[in-house]
Parts: C-alpha cells; sequence; structure tokens
C-alpha cells in the first residue's frame, strides 16, 4: 500500500512531537552546549539514516549547480538549529514555540512564490486558523514581553528553516529520500564542527554513558524517522499544503504534555487552540472552496 501525503504527515506528526518533547528535556542539561547539541542532532539522524539506503532505489544528481542548491540548504540548517538550540537554551519553550509558528506563513507564501501552487481559499483559511491556533496556546498575554537576541534568533530560525524547506522540496525531485536525508544532515553537520570553534570538544560530552545522553539519541532516531517521512511528503505533495500542516506537531506535544507531563498552564487557551488547529487541519484536508 502507498501512503498519501496526508498519512505521512501524521507519521511526522506523533514522531516529530515525540522527539520535540525529548529535545526540550534534554537541551536544559548546564552540561549541553546548544552549537554542540546541533552538531551532534545533526551528524546522529545523518548516521541513522545510513540503513535505510539498501532499500530504496538510489538517485542523485550529476549537475554541479543542484550540489550547489544543497550546499546552501546545509548553510541555512546549519545557522538555523544553532540559532534553535541557542533559544531553546536561554528562553521558555513557550516563547520559542510562538515565534517559531510563523513558519506556517513562510511555508505557503514560498510555495506560492517559488513552486506556482495554486491555494483555494478554504486553504488559506486553513493555515491561518492553525496559526492563530499555535500564537493562542503559547503567546502569554499580560505578561512583559521584551523583544531580546533570543527571540531574534528564533523569528531567523523560523525564516531560515522554511527557506531550507523550500529548497529541499526542488531538491527532492533529483533525489531518493534516504540518501538526501543523509546529505543534508550530515553536510550541516560537518560544517559546524569544522567552522565553529571547540564543537568538536563540546560535543565529547554528549557521548558519555549517561541518561541525558540515551535520551538525546533516541530523540535522533525518532527525528530520523520523521524527517524520513517528511521528505517523502513533499516529494508527492505540495510544499504550501505539507508544510503548514506539519506544524501541528506542536498540537500533539502540547496533549502529551498535558497527560504525561502534567502541564496544565494555560489549560483553557490550550484547549481553544488545539480546537483552532484542528479546524485548520480540516479545511486543508476535507474543504475545497
Amino acid at each position: 500500500m502507498t501512503l498519501s501525503w496526508f498519512h505521512l504527515v501524521l507519521f511526522y506528526i506523533v514522531t516529530n512531537a515525540a522527539s520535540k518533547l525529548l529535545q526540550k528535556y534534554s537541551v536544559q542539561d548546564e552540561e549541553v552546549d546548544p552549537t554542540a547539541y546541533s552538531a551532534y542532532f545533526l551528524l546522529a539522524v545523518g548516521l541513522l539514516t545510513i540503513p535505510f539506503l539498501p532499500f530504496e532505489k538510489i538517485q542523485y544528481p550529476t549537475e554541479p549547480k543542484i550540489w550547489l542548491v544543497v550546499l546552501l540548504s546545509s548553510i541555512f540548517y546549519t545557522v538555523c538549529m544553532i540559532l534553535f538550540f541557542k533559544a531553546l537554551k536561554t528562553i521558555e519553550v513557550s516563547q520559542v514555540e510562538a515565534l517559531a509558528t510563523t513558519r506556517t506563513i513562510w511555508l505557503m507564501l514560498l510555495g506560492v512564490i517559488f513552486f506556482k501552487e495554486q491555494l483555494y481559499l478554504s486553504q488559506v483559511v486553513g493555515i491561518f486558523l492553525i496559526f492563530f491556533g499555535l500564537v493562542v496556546i503559547y503567546w502569554q498575554r499580560g505578561k512583559e514581553f521584551h523583544f531580546e537576541k533570543p527571540h531574534l534568533y528564533t523569528l531567523s530560525y523560523a525564516i531560515l528553516i522554511s527557506c531550507a524547506y523550500a529548497l529541499d522540496k526542488y531538491l527532492l525531485s533529483y533525489f531518493s529520500v534516504a540518501l538526501f536525508q543523509v546529505v543534508i544532515y550530515l553536510i550541516p553537520a560537518l560544517i559546524t564542527i569544522i567552522f565553529v570553534p571547540n564543537t568538536f570538544e563540546k560535543m565529547k560530552v554528549l557521548v558519555k554513558p549517561r541518561k541525558n545522553n540515551y535520551i538525546i539519541l533516541l530523540c535522533c532516531f525518532l527525528q530520523m524517522l520523521s524527517t524520513l517521512a517528511l521528505y517523502r511528503a513533499y516529494q508527492i505533495g505540495e510544499l504550501s499544503l505539507v508544510g503548514p500542516l506539519a506544524q501541528t506537531s506542536i498540537i500533539v506535544t502540547i496533549i502529551v504534555g498535558l497527560i504525561v507531563l502534567k502541564e496544565r498552564w494555560n489549560l483553557r487557551r490550550k484547549i481553544i487552540g488545539i480546537i483552532l488547529a484542528i479546524l485548520g487541519i480540516a479545511f486543508i484536508r476535507f474543504v475545497i472552496f
């Protein structure tokens, strides 16, 4: 049975949410350096994907210009992942997630502008319902808010990773999925290790036999599975639909937090936000006007 892009995104949502929960927990360790974490995370996901290579027909481009696009996407990933983990280390997760939800809008715009994708009004409504649902959940009204360097990191991350996803959508027409994932994770990891001083030394703490490092490894494994599903969805679906819908993995993260971690802060707003996001999914997937 061949999975549709929608089923692949659903699988991505669940596995990515689990990975994000583990990231949130593990990056808070005082011994963990955000840049070293980013390099280790990218390296581990790339290496964990290699066993999947024999299960697909290997496809790769031979034109040098395509590999230049790969390099550009890798640079975007290198920078945005460092920015993301720096922000996650410095400010509350709620503030990081609130600004990161702007990916929904950037992905929609990139899909329409660069891939000439047609959007129905119902799909636009769905995308904005998802966006506002996530903002309702995470934007902490009544708290004094100052736009500082970590918030700029997060906003820059949202824009750069949206650009990287758009380039990935283009590149996946030239690559088989698993090979592309190996390439697009390993190159940013190597760039970080080579060009950011002391990254390799700071990575050593992440391979010691201790509980937090096992959690990080599990997180990387889940990320590997989720990204394989997402890249396949990009191959067969539209960026302006797959990208925003994939962002609802945050909703699963919230529900798990409510049930397992007993995170009951902003409970009423969480419920409202979840309802808005579910309505958004319904508009994207089942309604056309």
